[in-house]
């Protein structure tokens, strides 16, 4: 008799800690504070790098294309990770300012003035966490008669007539033709593309539909080091620059997690996320004083000099009336 009423006694006590300890394990689970972002725009060491209080929710490129980030700022959100071209489509009011001074105090003068760029509220709400330059992407290299092969004038080379791949950007473009001369004609760019596609301009040039395709570095990368017949260039004369950055939505009660950006750039991933195309948005010279592998054919365009580095630039919002006037130019030349 003693026996069983012992032992329901302590089926009844192990259940009720079994119950109390899935309890605990869903309200856990609750408390992980959410990053959203495309995979594919980013390295997984992004992720990976994150404390173990957050859990990582990719958005589908095609989810994206339906409906824009302001409408993923609804879901429970603590982090949004975008690149700059989709900076624009933020609603500033569903945005909470990031404090992170001892993040902000040690970016580069090319940092500084892509905040300024971006206007008062957006320099407060956005935090810069990695950047990727434009480069130009070559197949077969060698068999292309190529002119001017250190500028952005190489695009006009006889054998890239109809042979590149550029990006859907005429701001960008735009930026690129000003850059060597350009001012209002753009036809001799116009003259020059296969397509205006740069979603899949990577596709165009391993394929062998495209002689060369201008994208960020970040978007390369993989197949620049796996696929003999591939080549890169980042013009001596600079480039424009891609940014990815961070966003908080003014409902999370979260602050920046700086252990987050500290762990990225740190020893642990610092190699290996410059090895995917980035860099981050701190003094490259002090990247000079830490040891970094990159494969040596590469070393000047994963980590640029300074002279070329200073060159590059960054694209600034444009009002309504800017696009209008911007995109009348580009369809009218």
């Amino acid at each position: 008799m003693n026996t069983d009423s012992f032992g329901r006694r302590e089926f009844i006590k192990y259940g009720l800690i079994s119950s109390l300890l899935f309890l605990y394990g869903c309200a856990t689970s609750q408390k992980k504070l959410a990053l959203r972002g495309v995979s594919n725009s980013f390295p997984s060491e992004f992720v990976n790098s994150l404390s173990k209080g957050w859990e990582y929710f990719p958005i589908k490129d095609i989810e994206l294309k339906k409906f824009p980030y302001n409408s993923t700022l609804q879901e429970k959100t603590d982090l949004l990770v975008l690149n700059d071209g989709w900076i624009s489509d933020l609603p500033i009011k569903s945005l909470q300012e990031i404090k992170a001074n001892n993040i902000r105090n040690n970016f580069s003068k090319q940092t500084s003035s892509f905040l300024d760029g971006l206007g008062e509220d957006y320099k407060k709400t956005l935090l810069p966490l990695a950047v990727s330059p434009w480069v130009i992407l070559f197949r077969n290299e060698d068999s292309l008669a190529l002119k001017n092969k250190n500028s952005w004038e190489v695009i006009f080379s006889s054998s890239l007539t109809n042979q590149i791949v550029f990006p859907n950007s005429p701001y960008l473009l735009i930026s690129i033709a000003q850059k060597i001369g350009l001012v209002n004609d753009f036809s001799k760019i116009k003259s020059q593309a296969k397509s205006f596609d740069d979603r899949n301009a990577l596709n165009w040039v391993v394929s062998g539909r495209a002689n060369a395709a201008v994208l960020p570095l970040s978007s390369c990368v993989d197949s620049l080091i796996e696929d003999p017949r591939l080549s890169v260039l980042l013009p001596m004369d600079g480039s424009p620059l891609n940014w990815t950055v961070i966003a908080s939505p003014s409902l999370s009660p979260e602050h920046f997690p700086t252990d987050w950006f500290d762990s990225l750039w740190g020893a642990t991933y610092l190699s290996r996320v410059i090895n995917k195309g980035f860099l981050p948005p701190t003094n490259l010279s002090d990247l000079n004083r830490k040891y970094i592998n990159v494969p040596q054919k590469y070393k000047s365009i994963f980590l640029p000099e300074e002279s070329v580095w200073n060159k590059c630039w960054s694209l600034p919002i444009l009002t309504f009336e800017q696009k209008k006037e911007l995109a009348l130019n580009w369809n009218n030349s």
